[in-house]
């Protein structure tokens, strides 16, 4: 299996994106989470790739995705991947978002610009007054100084994500985390702003809700299944 990489031009730059497997097999659009990338997904394009095609964009200001020129929300990101799907001709998928990726799935899904036949959210976004008072410290930068502490801040904020997680992995988060600057905070303040609970009623094809019990948005999923149509929900 091969993962290949493209950009695709959109109205404010360039957008870089993942894909792997059959052109002609069901497409599944994979949006990823807050502070990673597409990258995040080369293990799972890895397992899918021979029943699916896959694309896994970055968006925009995420890995090597220019970033928006305006403020950001999911509703600016949305817009740039509707552009991005209208130039590689693509008008029907599936798509998956996790986290951050979630909120950008379920309102690519609403908007309709693109026919989204099934969604799935991996830790939907419908966050709780707590959560929303609680998330902007989550990703507060860490200035920088001669001393490094603000590398060592980095990693302990993602070692508290997932104590057991590779070593690998931890770097990589890591680095992504201080790559992002400013567009760390202003990225979850766009997913606090995002108004999910009012469009996911209108959602009318099949929604797949799930997460891990310890899931920091795993509290997201019962009052999220409420809200839909035609939703289903697992735990990992």
């Amino acid at each position: 299996m091969s993962i290949r990489r493209g950009y695709v031009d959109v109205d404010h730059g360039q957008l870089h994106y993942r894909y792997a497997g059959d052109p002609d097999a069901t497409l599944l659009v994979l949006l990823h989470q807050s502070p990673s990338n597409s990258v995040m997904y080369e293990a799972m394009m890895a397992l899918l790739c021979e029943n699916y095609f896959l694309i896994a964009p970055d968006l925009p200001g995420f890995g090597n995705s220019d970033p928006l020129s305006g403020k950001v929300s999911v509703e600016s990101w949305t817009a740039a991947i509707e552009q991005a799907l209208s130039a590689l001709k693509i008008s029907t998928c599936a798509v998956f978002g996790h986290h951050t990726g979630a909120a950008v799935a379920a309102q690519l899904a609403y908007n309709k610009a693109v026919e989204c036949t099934e969604l799935i959210m991996s830790g939907p976004t419908l966050l709780s007054d707590a959560q929303k008072q609680a998330l902007p410290a989550q990703a507060s930068a860490f200035p920088p100084d001669d001393e490094g502490s603000h590398l060592l801040g980095m990693w302990n904020r993602m070692a508290k994500k997932e104590a057991a997680a590779p070593l690998l992995l931890r770097t990589r988060e890591t680095l992504l985390g201080l790559s992002l600057g400013e567009t760390y905070a202003a990225g979850y303040d766009a997913v606090i702003a995002h108004d999910l609970e009012s469009l996911l009623p209108a959602l009318d094809m099949p929604v797949l809700l799930m997460s891990g019990a310890r899931d920091p948005l795993h509290s997201c999923v019962a009052p999220t299944l409420e809200l839909l149509q035609r939703g289903t929900a697992v735990e990992l």
